[in-house]
């Protein structure tokens, strides 16, 4: 079994806007692939210039809602 985690975050007009989701698969390789779990949140933008600052705002936003 693996699992495999895609994170998005985009920073829209004033809000910033975080998913994530999981696939996993429970065989070898050429199985299937199914989404397992997938969460999302929107929190308010501050308008961050700091990418690693704005990376790690969207990242706490996301934890916080798992």
């Amino acid at each position: 079994m693996w699992y495999m985690s895609t994170v998005h975050a985009y920073d829209a007009l004033d809000r910033v806007h975080v998913t994530a989701t999981v696939r996993a698969t429970v065989g070898s390789l050429g199985d299937p692939i199914a989404e397992v779990y997938s969460v999302a949140t929107t929190v308010p933008g501050v308008g961050e210039d700091d990418p690693n600052e704005w990376l790690r705002d969207a990242l706490v936003a996301l934890l916080e809602v798992i």
